[in-house]
This record gives C-alpha cells, sequence and structure tokens, in this order.
C-alpha cells in the first residue's frame, strides 16, 4: 500500500483502503485430463460473491466440481465442494490472501478428465488457475471518500483554505469545492479518504485554535 504524509502538523497517514481486481476474468486450462475453468471477479458484498458461485452452477451444471473462495472484508470463507479436505477451496484464498487482495470472489470449475492428480496436484491445479486469471484481472486500487463541510471565521479564512490546500494536495482522490461565505464565515466542500478524515479535522483545529470545523455530510 501506498503512504500520503503530510509536513503539516498533525496530518495523517493515509493508506489506500485495499486492492481489489480490476475486473472479472476467466483462466482455462487442461491437467492430465481434467477441464479446470477459474473465474475471478470484484465483489461488493458476500451476497455478490455468492452470486458467481450460482451463476458458474448454471453455467456448468455438469461438472465434477465448483470450489471457491471469497474474502470480502473480515469474511473469508472456502468450499472444496466434494475435493479432499484442504485441496481446493484453501489453496485458492491463499491466492487472494498473498496478493493482499480484498473484495473479491474466485470460482474453479472442475470437469474430471479420469485420472486421479493426488493431494499435491490439486492444490497446484486449483491455485495455479486462479492465480492465473487474477493475472488477467489486474489490480487495482480503492479508497473510501468521505464529503465534508469546512467551516472557519472571517479572522481564519486564510490560514484554513492554506491548509486545506496542502492536505488535499498530498492525498489521492480529493476534490475542493469553491469558497462560499456567510454571517459567520467560510464555508467549503471538501472531498477526501475516510482514512484521511481525522488527521484532516485536527490539522484544521490546530491551525485555526479551535476555531474551524470539518463535519461529514456523506460519502459521494
Amino acid at each position: 500500500m501506498r503512504n500520503f504524509r503530510s509536513n503539516v502538523p498533525n496530518a495523517v497517514e493515509c493508506l489506500v483502503s485495499h486492492h481489489t481486481v480490476q475486473q472479472e476474468a476467466e483462466h482455462e486450462e487442461v491437467v492430465q485430463g481434467s477441464r479446470f475453468i477459474a473465474r475471478v471477479r470484484p465483489v461488493a458484498s458476500v451476497e455478490t460473491a455468492l452470486e458467481l458461485l450460482a451463476e458458474l452452477r448454471t453455467e456448468h451444471p455438469s461438472a465434477t466440481h465448483h470450489c471457491w473462495a471469497y474474502r470480502v472484508g473480515e469474511a473469508q470463507r472456502f468450499s472444496d465442494d466434494g475435493e479432499p479436505g484442504g485441496t481446493a477451496g484453501r489453496p485458492m484464498l491463499e491466492v487472494i490472501l498473498k496478493r493482499d487482495l480484498d473484495m473479491v470472489a474466485a470460482v474453479v470449475v472442475r470437469y474430471f478428465g479420469g485420472k486421479k492428480l493426488g493431494a499435491g496436484g490439486l492444490v497446484r491445479a486449483y491455485s495455479g488457475a486462479v492465480a492465473k486469471a487474477l493475472d488477467v484481472a489486474g489490480v487495482r486500487e480503492v479508497v473510501d471518500l468521505e464529503r465534508l463541510e469546512v467551516r472557519a471565521p472571517f479572522a481564519q479564512v486564510d490560514v484554513v483554505l492554506r491548509t486545506v490546500d496542502t492536505l488535499l494536495g498530498e492525498l489521492p482522490d480529493t476534490e475542493r469545492g469553491e469558497a462560499e461565505f456567510d454571517g459567520e464565515g467560510l464555508r467549503l466542500l471538501v472531498t477526501l479518504p475516510s482514512s484521511a478524515v481525522e488527521g484532516f479535522q485536527s490539522t484544521l483545529r490546530e491551525v485555526s485554535s479551535g476555531s474551524a470545523s470539518a463535519v461529514t455530510l456523506l460519502a459521494p
């Protein structure tokens, strides 16, 4: 993960929220007569991860096995679907974990080719199929964003605007609206990574002697 540090006192060290696959992808190969079809997909929830499994079962109803694994935040699950324990689902999940991917599901369909592969062969076949599908899918960084309203009295407008511009310039995926004013002073909308919000708020309070604030409005 990339780090984003600021030279402003008490500014946040921002970490990219997570990495996931860039797009859905599929890889197919034959190992000693058995056909392995691996499909990976970025998902938003456990429910959407299980939808991938349902799709593969529908597309390949006569397959011998439909093994799967997913990581959705803290939820990490897998299934060998009739293969010897520890030879399919777990190795598939390990590939996902070793690549530090999140919000991703993988399913490998196997059509038995008449020759047993042994435990080691199965592990290599299932993990290898997922790894190759992930290679095709690519990786992207995902940053959770929040929108905040910055308020500051007239006496602190200049220092607050300079600080906001400095902080936003050192963070990814930020957005700054036009400065507006009312009877109380500055009103400014900004968008920044969720992981940076606490440090952003703390820094504004410090540079304004506690008179400026940044309140979360909504996730864009």
